[in-house]
């Protein structure tokens, strides 16, 4: 009987291992740039924690050397990785569960970016202070990216096109070309650019790389488009930290523009939302209304389920100013959206449990139907 985090290390020690770390974004970097790499004729071995339409699935055995995986930072099980490449998109506080405090988890993203080989490379995110404080500690080569003038890959002439972001690649100063990708949201500039980093190191040169950042459509339940049906937008979303929240909010509006914002939101464990409670209810301001069901219990303790509940985060948002509801139930939620939305509106359900259930039901009650 093997973890799989000791066997993903063990397969990943047979090929030329990518890692892509980071509290938020590790997904749609992996599967991006297991795309880019596919679309460059490098046929990659991957595995990315979505189902990836264009990449046929979650995970899959290519022919070339190249192996692509998302590696997670709970309960330490990235160092079962020792990639020859990694990124670190970002840090933050998150599995306080199995972490005492972010001093923690940034020691222990600091053991992952060591154990990547002297002549290997580490991508640091320029922009977020912790990323940057790792460096000192990294012998293998380091490259940054970010906005910031002194930084390997950079994106300038950022702006927004139809709601999605178009910018220029600067790579040490030198301008390579301008792109528009598929992917709505300023998170997903940053997330292009460690793609880039990588399959730049990887061997694909800029030519090979464009149509792969421009054709990659995202993986399941990111911003995902479940229908449009009688004048409303039905999304569904993973995101579950207060940080994913806010950006995912921002997204929707940018990219569709919406008469209202309906955010259905479940709060995943009980123990990240007791931790995170402030932050949480401070990451709803781009949405209208807010309707949160029960907390999703998985991991904690009975005890934990004790110590919060899915109240205490409406009150928290209603006492920001926030107009919030809690309903528990999934049937009664799809009633009330169904009854309350209106032709503009966009119903956004977000969070790591089973919440997508709401969007899919509501989708059929008013008549529509679910994508293939």
């Amino acid at each position: 009987i093997v973890k799989y985090a000791e066997l993903l290390g063990a397969v990943m020690s047979r090929y030329d291992g990518i890692a892509i770390s980071g509290t938020h974004g590790k997904s749609t970097t992996t599967a991006w740039l297991a795309f880019v790499l596919r679309q460059a004729g490098r046929d990659p071995s991957f595995v990315v924690g979505a189902t990836v339409a264009q990449l046929g699935g979650g995970s899959g055995a290519g022919a070339g050397r190249h192996f692509v995986a998302e590696a997670c930072e709970y309960d330490r099980s990235f160092l079962n990785l020792r990639p020859r490449r990694a990124v670190i998109l970002n840090i933050e506080e998150d599995h306080l569960d199995c972490y005492k405090d972010i001093d923690a988890i940034r020691a222990a993203f600091a053991a992952f970016a060591q154990q990547v080989p002297d002549d290997g490379l580490v991508v640091l995110n320029a922009q977020d202070v912790r990323c940057r404080a790792l460096r000192p500690a990294v012998t293998a080569r380091v490259e940054t990216f970010g906005c910031d003038e002194h930084v390997t890959w950079r994106a300038t002439d950022i702006t927004l096109i139809d709601g999605r972001y178009a910018f220029n690649v600067v790579h040490d100063g030198t301008l390579l070309g301008r792109v528009h990708p598929a992917l709505p949201g300023r998170h997903n500039v940053d997330n292009a650019l460690a793609v880039i980093a990588l399959a730049h190191d990887s061997g694909v040169p800029w030519s090979e790389m464009q149509p792969g950042l421009h054709e990659f459509a995202g993986a399941r339940r990111r911003l995902e488009l479940r229908g449009e049906v009688a004048g409303r937008t039905i999304l569904d979303d993973y995101a579950h930290h207060p940080t994913e929240i806010r950006a995912t909010l921002k997204a929707a509006r940018e990219r569709f523009n919406p008469k209202r914002l309906w955010c259905v939101f479940q709060p995943h464990q009980h123990s990240r939302t007791r931790f995170l409670l402030t932050d949480f209810a401070q990451s709803f301001s781009y949405a209208d209304r807010v309707v949160v069901p029960d907390i999703y219990f998985v991991r904690d303790s009975q005890r934990e389920r004790e110590l919060v509940c899915a109240q205490d985060l409406v009150n928290e948002i209603q006492g920001r100013g926030g107009d919030a509801t809690f309903i528990p139930q999934f049937d009664a939620i799809v009633a009330l959206l169904a009854q309350e939305t209106q032709p503009g509106d966009i119903i956004l359900t977000m969070g790591a449990g089973n919440i997508w259930k709401v969007a899919d039901e509501l989708v059929q009650r008013l008549g529509g139907h679910l994508p293939a």
